[in-house]
């Protein structure tokens, strides 16, 4: 191979270099939106940049056909990457969907197709030459049907790229308006660099400028990036914003028709999107309907609501407010939609978890006071008569019994104090259950088996109402192998079941054993666990078989119960 200085050679391994650094430096930066696609298109560009120079400037007419080749490995797929990285960078990529991608890269793969299979239909060059001008062999090509197609996708790309930017720009906020200057005038050069094959005149046949201009573009991009962050500080659209804010949005024009709707307050209708654009509020049946004339006034307004959907009861605060122009006139109305559904239950649960805890506190007060009466009465009994060893024994064992009974209740307001303390919140059945397993002293012998994938709304205490259920199984339920716990739904309701494989419990006894002070232990556990459930209104209630072992099915409210978040986790999980 022999060196031929082709004008301007060195241009294009300048190209390669600035293209190919700012490949490498954004596929650095390629979890930033559009950072990816253009990493990519860079390196496409450089290594056609790249081989070109290593064509142009080499007399051996085979090498040129090599070069000619590896350029083409890149240059087919520039278009498809551009129209990429503009959708990416206009904000578009929600409409990437895999048939857009397909039509994006359609063109593309027929081109790289068609040029590597050229020699067998001439579709992309109709034929080629060398010719030797000047002292220089270049080469001379015919462009076919597929070199066309490819120059008017280029074109088409640039021209779709400088658009989408020039919409961009229009709607970008001050800040990040010179480094969208900065990326419109690389479009703007872009296709100035397609057009000049074809309008400028040439010094040798198939003479091509377009690495020159690329050099020029990598200077404006360069520029951007590097001073007014490019890449780095990102036009967020504002319909983006708007279609996934969490909070249900529409705007209203002066007429009270929808003009927009995210997602999220056409789930509150239970409607599409496209349904609901342009239809007038009123029209609309649901339970926004009667605060109708609120909604269409001059000022703002807020109010609650409820709707019930699927036997579940939701709550929403709903916010209105007008948008007047600079005549003071209603240019639109925006009606925001919060749901305060999870709030509204933990507001009262917490209201009913304070009614337990005054009502808990004033019984224990009393029952406290009552033994200590006992212990009085009976020490003051003691002190005035005179000492009586069978009278004396008798009323120390009362007043034994009275203090246990004392030392119970203080140890019963130590589990009820925290009681409703904090919000009820969602809470995975199978990670409390095994972690209060764990925590039990004397399981040994017993697997207990797990089989639920729901998480219920509860209070921070459930981890207690299962530890009780356990204790309550050792202690009381004789020889016990397995306890089991699952979930299940029928017609609409949920519930949460507990059984163990013990003796259980006798049929004259169930409507007892969750009253306050029954049972055999301190008579607190049972009691304890129906009202920990009820803050979130949850029942339960024991429907075991005696000899068989307990079965005790809590009935979780409607809204109370919903998929594990991580279901990454078995829903069958055994301990021992």
């Amino acid at each position: 191979m022999a060196f031929q200085n082709y004008p301007l050679f060195y241009l294009f391994f300048l190209s390669a270099l600035i293209t190919g650094y700012l490949s490498l430096y954004t596929w650095k930066r390629r979890e930033i939106r559009s950072a990816k696609s253009f990493s990519i298109l860079m390196g496409l560009i450089s290594v056609w940049s790249l081989f070109y120079g290593f064509e142009v400037i080499t007399d051996d007419p085979a090498l040129h056909v090599l070069f000619l080749k590896l350029e083409y490995l890149a240059i087919p797929w520039i278009s498809g990457f551009l129209i990429l990285f503009a959708l990416e960078f206009g904000g578009y990529t929600k409409y990437l969907t895999n048939k857009l991608l397909f039509l994006i890269f359609l063109i593309p793969v027929i081109v790289f197709i068609g040029y590597f299979t050229n020699d067998y239909h001439h579709l992309y060059y109709e034929n080629s030459t060398f010719l030797l001008i000047n002292d220089l062999v270049v080469i001379s090509n015919t462009p076919g049907m597929l070199y066309r197609l490819l120059t008017v996708a280029n074109i088409a790309a640039a021209i779709f790229g400088f658009l989408v930017v020039l919409q961009v720009y229009y709607h970008a906020p001050p800040l990040l308006r010179p480094q969208l200057k900065y990326t419109q005038l690389s479009f703007i050069v872009g296709i100035v660099c397609v057009l000049s094959y074809f309008v400028f005149p040439k010094l040798y046949p198939d003479f091509d400028l377009s690495p020159i201009f690329l050099v020029i573009i990598g200077v404006f991009l360069l520029h951007a990036i590097f001073r007014y962050k490019l890449l780095d500080l990102m036009y967020i659209p504002y319909r983006n914003i708007f279609s996934y804010l969490h909070e249900g949005v529409m705007v209203l024009d002066p007429k009270n028709r929808i003009l927009e709707i995210n997602e999220a307050a056409s789930l509150f209708f239970d409607q599409d999107q496209e349904i609901l654009r342009g239809r007038n509020l009123e029209s609309i049946d649901s339970p926004l309907k009667e605060y109708y004339p609120a909604l269409t006034g001059n000022d703002g307004t807020k109010f609650t609501i409820h709707k019930k959907k699927d036997q579940t009861e939701y709550f929403f605060l709903v916010e209105m407010y007008p948008v007047y122009n600079l005549k003071e006139m209603i240019t639109c109305r925006m009606v925001i939609l919060h749901d305060i559904s999870d709030i509204t239950k933990s507001n009262k649960a917490l209201e009913e978890a304070g009614k337990k805890l005054s009502l808990l506190n004033c019984i224990t007060r009393h029952d406290l006071l009552n033994q200590i009466a006992i212990v009085s009465g009976y020490s003051n009994v003691m002190i005035d008569s005179s000492y009586n060893p069978d009278l004396y024994k008798h009323h120390l064992e009362i007043i034994r019994d009275s203090s246990d009974m004392m030392k119970d209740l203080i140890q019963f307001t130590a589990a009820y104090q925290n009681l409703g303390v904090g919000s009820p919140v969602w809470l995975s059945v199978e990670g409390l259950a095994t972690r209060a397993w764990k925590s039990l002293p004397n399981a040994d012998g017993i697997s207990l088996e797990v089989r639920s994938s729901v998480e219920i709304f509860a209070d921070l205490l459930l981890e207690k109402v299962f530890f009780n259920l356990f204790d309550n199984s050792i202690r009381h339920g004789g020889e016990i192998h397995k306890i089991s716990i699952f979930s299940y739904e029928q017609n609409g309701i949920h519930f949460l079941v507990y059984e163990d494989d013990g003796m259980g419990i006798e049929p004259e006894i169930k409507p007892k054993i969750f009253s306050r002070g029954f049972g055999k232990n301190t008579g607190y556990g049972l009691f304890l666990i129906r009202e920990i459930l009820s803050i979130t209104s949850i029942t339960i209630n024991e429907t075991g078989i005696y000899g068989k072992g307990v079965r005790f099915e809590m009935k979780i409210p409607a809204g109370g119960v919903r998929k594990r978040s991580d279901n990454s986790g078995s829903e069958e999980r055994e301990e021992k």
